[in-house]
């Protein structure tokens, strides 16, 4: 914690004060206590107890085991930062992912009634992408939220995710996954919240939590969503913010993707049919994603038997390759996913790979 917290803190229980307001004051006065100083010589009572309010919250955070990331802190988020409205105070459970992990970082969101085979392919988004070494970030939300957490937890690198929450830390909404966000910490996984202890939860807080979804990442996938809902705020968020936006569409899918086909037609999102499109399409236009790779660092445990099979010299197809590792095509695509992302393979026309 920052010794700037509580000022941090007390600005924002300034009544009407949310985020933006706090900046610009900030960036006026020069810091956070010039800020609440000038408050102090104005308004001296309200002053205080915006102050008594932030002591409050920081001593109840204590008590419940969070811990405090100011703007201030040089391990605050850079992305988040890059946010006109990004939240002075962030309050955290869990372990705060390294400067790399936030930097490899993926939302994935989408609608709380979704399909099966939606649910699926963002169960499938969220493990292949932690598996590859990148972090996913969702809003712990039923359905495709739900189902992306829990595709990082049932990989090999369950740490590998963070979960904003619309309220503070000392509840979880919705109440169903109370267990769900103990399995996150529990496995080194962050849970994150701007919303300070003892707040409950209103309607406004979930587009403040959705712009902090897309803020935190370097780019967004939209799985599913109708033609109204959180995920097209998500999606609305990160078009704002300047981030990749991804989107699965198919032209014969309904109602229930009309969400998705807006995105498209209102040119917002690069439309992908599956999640195989989905890693392609990120390799060919997604400028952060580096493919170079530290010599001096072995091929990952979980890809040696596919790597095995790449030759430097005659390109492989993916067929190919699964049938010389006797193993599901599925799971040669996955690893060669990994392989390609860290630089250990180089993708060719036709889906052929070489050995870097």
């Amino acid at each position: 914690m920052t010794e700037d917290a509580v000022w941090w803190l007390a600005l924002l229980a300034r009544p009407k004060w949310g985020p933006a307001h706090v900046l610009k004051g900030v960036e006026v006065a020069g810091s956070p206590q010039e800020a609440w100083d000038r408050w102090f010589l104005r308004e001296p009572s309200e002053a205080m107890a915006g102050r008594d309010t932030a002591l409050r919250w920081l001593e109840t955070a204590g008590s419940e085991g969070m811990q405090v990331c100011t703007l201030d802190d040089p391990s605050y988020p850079s992305l988040l930062r890059e946010l006109t409205d990004a939240p002075p105070v962030l309050f955290w459970r869990g372990t705060w992912p390294s400067e790399e992990g936030w930097s490899r970082s993926l939302a994935v969101v989408g609608t709380r009634n979704c399909t099966a085979d939606m649910a699926s392919a963002a169960h499938e988004v969220a493990g292949d992408w932690s598996f590859a070494g990148g972090t996913v970030v969702s809003g712990l939300a039923r359905g495709i939220d739900g189902q992306a957490h829990r595709g990082v937890l049932e990989g090999p690198r369950r740490h590998a995710q963070v979960a904003v929450m619309p309220c503070a830390l000392d509840q979880v909404f919705p109440r169903i996954h109370e267990p769900l966000a103990r399995r996150i910490e529990e496995a080194g996984g962050l849970l994150v919240s701007e919303q300070p202890p003892g707040r409950q939860v209103e309607r406004w807080m979930f587009a403040a939590r959705n712009r902090m979804v897309t803020g935190l990442s370097a780019a967004t996938v939209v799985v599913q969503s109708p033609a109204r809902g959180g995920s097209l705020i998500s999606a609305r968020c990160a078009h704002d913010q300047d981030r990749e936006l991804y989107t699965f569409h198919q032209p014969q899918w309904g109602v229930r993707w009309a969400g998705n086909r807006a995105l498209v037609v209102d040119d917002m999102a690069m439309p992908v049919p599956d999640v195989d499109a989905l890693w392609q399409a990120m390799a060919d236009h997604t400028p952060w994603i580096t493919k170079r790779r530290d010599h001096g660092v072995r091929v990952p445990g979980g890809c040696v038997a596919v790597w095995s099979q790449v030759d430097a010299v005659h390109p492989r197809t993916e067929r190919a390759l699964a049938t010389a590792a006797k193993l599901p095509l599925q799971d040669v695509r996955r690893q060669l996913f990994t392989l390609e992302l860290q630089g250990w393979v180089l993708r060719l026309p036709g889906r052929r790979y070489l050995r870097r």
